[in-house]
């Protein structure tokens, strides 16, 4: 996978827009389209001269802020569609990769039965062989010949008839049990090898169905990126338009920030209420800020934050041994400094700058920066996400460190709580 930790910070982890993805699945392949449409170019967008001009006239104003609430929509509804699209790669590369587990499962225990029915077959086949080696022994077919010639009253005759009856049961028998176990670990072993090569197919449907997962989030992070790059500016744009009062241009950029810093707080916000909520009903689980052998959680005011440098190599153990050091010192805030506060996605916005990945702020921006992992891949280092509401940094021991909620500190949970996934960083 493509490295693009050295990329332009502006731009983080950008990758391609999608435009049409296929999921592959079982030994055929299911062709699913997930559409993503391409965000207006740059040039699309107005300028703070284009609204000063739209003011200047009553239909220009309006056009304009039709224009401006159809390109706020477009941009939302960009997100929402490359969302969807993510999700369903996501749900169709994990129905791709049971299809596979269980494809492996069929094979391995198809190629086991098989050598299980080739040993019972050899067994099979040495004892008709030492049931040859018998008749050779005793003159071959004048065994019969010698049972009846050999009896002298009819008393062992009949013994003798029997015992040949008997003699022929068994080698009969014992025949057509080998050709049977014969024929059975033929049967398994071209069933196995039916079953190895469907496997072949599963694979690649599998690796196929994750690497449209992987552009389909890619197209999420797009379609962020775009919209984070304009959304504030055009709601300052339009606010500006619908209020009959002028607006200079320093005030306009001064705006621009506040809009950002808005939509900021207000996800913050709503993930420390959704981090308290969750974990109100089982504080021992963990919680927003649970129980810590690392500390954290409402500690006194600390002293100054002097930050030790993070190891020179990016690695999983070396985020989470930098974060570490943020544990009971750094408070919760709107932040993304140690020396002022971190905000949920502030923390792991600080951490990962430091090692030379860049990530936007808010919970769904930076979810979508990367791939998503089940719970037994997941690694330290990876991100662990509480949909559009927390997001913390997974310590790979099945804890997380987490800037929990008002009031409390940076903090070493050493379980996870409530409804989450793991995404690992592209």
């Amino acid at each position: 996978m493509t490295d693009l930790r050295s990329r332009d910070p502006r731009l983080g982890r950008r990758g391609p827009r999608v435009l049409a993805l296929t999921a592959a699945l079982g030994v055929g392949i299911l062709s699913t389209s997930f559409l993503v449409t391409a965000p207006a170019a740059a040039t699309d967008y107005p300028s703070w001269s284009d609204v000063q001009a739209a003011r200047a006239s009553a239909d220009g104003k309006a056009a304009e802020v039709a224009s401006i609430q159809s390109l706020i929509a477009g941009l939302q509804g960009q997100v929402a569609a490359a969302q969807a699209a993510a999700d369903a790669a996501w749900t169709a590369d994990q129905a791709a990769q049971a299809a596979l587990a269980e494809g492996q499962r069929k094979a391995d225990a198809l190629a086991a039965q098989a050598t299980q029915a080739s040993a019972t077959a050899d067994q099979s086949a040495k004892r008709a062989a030492a049931l040859a080696a018998d008749f050779a022994r005793s003159a071959g077919n004048d065994l019969t010949s010698r049972l009846v010639v050999s009896g002298e009253g009819s008393g062992d005759l009949l013994y003798q008839l029997s015992a040949m009856s008997k003699l022929g049961e068994t080698s009969q028998g014992i025949l057509e049990k080998a050709k049977q176990d014969e024929n059975t670990a033929a049967s398994l072993s071209a069933q196995a090898e039916v079953a190895k090569g469907e496997l072949a197919d599963l694979a690649a449907a599998a690796d196929a169905s994750v690497k449209a997962a992987v552009e389909a989030q890619q197209g999420v992070q797009a379609a962020l990126i775009e919209q984070e790059s304009h959304e504030a500016e055009l709601t300052v744009q339009l606010a500006a338009l619908q209020s009959d009062s002028a607006m200079t241009e320093q005030e306009y950029q001064a705006g621009v920030e506040a809009e950002k810093q808005r939509k900021i707080e207000a996800e913050q916000q709503a993930a420390a209420a959704a981090a308290a909520a969750a974990a109100a009903p089982a504080p021992s689980s963990g919680g927003s800020g649970g129980g810590s052998s690392s500390g954290g959680g409402s500690a006194p005011a600390p002293a100054p934050v002097v930050v030790t440098p993070p190891a020179p190599s990016y690695s999983g153990d070396a985020v989470v041994a930098f974060a570490e050091q943020f544990v009971g010192v750094v408070p919760y805030g709107w932040g993304a400094d140690p020396s002022d506060s971190f905000g949920c996605d502030g923390l792991t916005q600080y951490v990962f700058k430091q090692f030379g990945i860049y990530l936007p702020r808010t919970v769904s921006a930076q979810a979508a920066m990367g791939v998503r992992v089940s719970a037994q891949s997941a690694q330290a280092g990876d991100l662990v996400v509480w949909p559009g509401a927390h997001i913390g940094i997974y310590d790979g021991q099945g804890g997380v460190i987490h800037s929990p909620d008002w009031g409390r500190y940076v903090t070493h949970a050493s379980g996870l709580w409530g409804s989450y996934y793991f995404v690992r960083l592209l």
